[in-house]
């Protein structure tokens, strides 16, 4: 997934500010930059070190590039 697809998904204005504390939060950019940045621009710093494993229209879940096996190996999908 791109930044400018992700972008498209977050359907609220509480996604990308959910996704702004976690750069913030995670020490991914300083807040002045943050604040100053694109939602696209967030979605591409978010995707530098996440990748995007549901977008539903309610909410995102992003997983830690380095979490992925781990992820990967809790998880049980069920499908039609």
């Amino acid at each position: 997934m791109d930044a400018r697809t992700l972008e498209s998904k977050m359907n609220y204005l509480g996604m990308e500010r959910a996704a702004r504390k976690v750069l913030i939060d995670e020490k991914l950019a300083k807040a002045e930059d943050v604040a100053v940045m694109t939602c696209v621009e967030v979605c591409e710093k978010i995707l530098e070190t996440y990748e995007v494993v549901s977008c539903e229209s309610e909410d995102i879940t992003i997983v830690k590039h380095e979490d992925m096996a781990t992820y990967n190996s809790i998880t049980k999908f069920l499908s039609r």
